[in-house]
């Protein structure tokens, strides 16, 4: 065993130096994930940008069967941008708790009773009594909404109940004006209220939801940031594919065979020095997220309150990125193989895993495939972290997915070291 280890020190110390001689990589590993945070965390500060055929799964718990709650549901049934369901006995311990899960992106609560108080007050209005005398206050409909929904999307979504609610008014107006001049044979004309200044419904103001209370809206660098880390971690199976492959043509993995060097100490060889390079990558990309991006007009990361959960992610997902690497290598007959192949999965995994695209902006066929990506895994445990305010326990399940799947190549490359180099 003594021995084995001093191999294995030998080994990390070769791969080592072999890639401090490499400036090229090491430039791509560092430059590359800070450069796509920057530029696009400053430009997207504002917004993602509209994309058409968006659809959001938006849920309605409706008490009120009157005007109020009809028209709620008919402004979101009829938006071809929401996936609408509906519910009447949930409490609102139970919609948060569907809105940390991701089963929703989007909350409505319509209290019981919403239509009698809205008729009550805008009887006051009318009938003139001084506001501070009003017996009824504005109606408050509770709107809740999931931390990781983009801030464009959320206005619209805010501003389209914020319409329903006005044309709920003007329908309520225009009933209390036929009722009063009915009953005054047209005679008597009541005074018009002014339904900006005396309205009916308290101001639509949505309240983000995260695990562990209410938070403030997202910004676009917490999207950026654990996205392109994870794309700068799963990039590195290019050099640590090629250079494996290299050394197999040189004959060197051969002779380390021959005198019985364990699989293990080959492979672990090959993954000490990246994994250090994937956690510098980590934290360098953290550091101008939090104090280069604000100097520059940009958002501020906020990292959550949770550092062994970063850590813990960190780590996982490193593992897996190495696994997969290293497993390539061991099938790749050239170095171009490698390259491509590594590089084309690579990209493949980022568009499907959100990395590229966000997964709230994708159709929902998308959001179920996305779910065989490891670095949808990875990014749904960092936003768990940067945006709905979890833990350990609540990153645990991402972080079990990426240590099985490194698991699972790593297994693979092993067996097939033993078989053939």
């Amino acid at each position: 065993m003594t021995t084995s280890l001093a191999k294995f020190r030998a080994s990390v110390l070769k791969d080592s130096r072999v890639i401090v001689r490499d400036r090229q990589a090491l430039f791509l590993f560092f430059v590359m994930p800070v450069t796509f945070v920057l530029i696009l965390s400053l430009a997207l500060r504002d917004a993602f940008g509209d994309r058409p055929g968006t659809t959001f799964p938006v849920l309605v718990v409706s008490q009120d069967a009157g005007e109020v709650g009809r028209s709620v549901i008919r402004t979101f049934r009829d938006n071809p941008h929401v996936r609408l369901a509906l519910a009447e006995t949930a409490s609102e311990a139970q919609a948060r708790q569907w809105l940390i899960d991701g089963h929703y992106r989007f909350a409505v609560l319509v209290p019981a009773g919403a239509t009698e108080q809205a008729r009550r007050r805008l009887g006051e209005i009318i009938a003139e009594v001084p506001p501070d005398l009003r017996l009824e206050r504005p109606v408050r409909l509770r709107v809740l909404a999931d931390p990781a929904l983009r801030s464009d999307y959320r206005r619209v979504l805010e501003g389209t109940l914020d319409l329903a609610l006005h044309g709920v008014e003007m329908r309520l107006g225009h009933e209390q004006l036929d009722q009063i001049l009915r009953a005054s044979g047209g005679m008597a004309l009541p005074a018009l209220a002014d339904m900006e200044r005396d309205r009916l419904f308290d101001a639509v103001h949505g309240e983000t939801i995260t695990k562990r209370g209410s938070g403030p809206t997202p910004t676009s660098v917490q999207q950026n940031a654990p996205a392109w880390t994870l794309l700068a971690m799963f990039f590195l199976t290019v050099p640590l594919s090629v250079s494996f492959i290299k050394e197999r043509e040189q004959g060197s993995l051969s002779r380390l065979q021959t005198i019985n060097v364990p699989a293990w100490v080959v492979l672990g060889g090959k993954a000490v020095p990246y994994f250090i390079i994937n956690q510098a990558q980590m934290g360098l990309v953290l550091l101008v997220s939090v104090h280069v991006l604000p100097l520059l007009g940009g958002d501020r990361l906020g990292m959550g309150s949770a550092p062994l959960a970063l850590i813990l992610m960190g780590a996982s997902a490193s593992l897996a990125a190495i696994g997969f690497g290293i497993a390539v290598a061991m099938f790749a007959r050239t170095t171009e193989q490698a390259a491509g192949f590594s590089s084309a999965m690579v990209m493949i995994m980022g568009a499907m895993g959100g990395i590229l695209v966000p997964k709230q902006v994708m159709p929902p066929l998308m959001q179920d495939f996305a779910m065989l990506s490891p670095l949808s895994w990875g990014l749904d445990g960092f936003l768990d972290v940067f945006v709905r305010g979890g833990g350990m326990p609540e990153v645990l399940p991402e972080a079990l997915g990426l240590l099985g799947f490194s698991a699972v190549c790593h297994g693979i490359a092993i067996l097939r070291y033993r078989r053939r180099v």
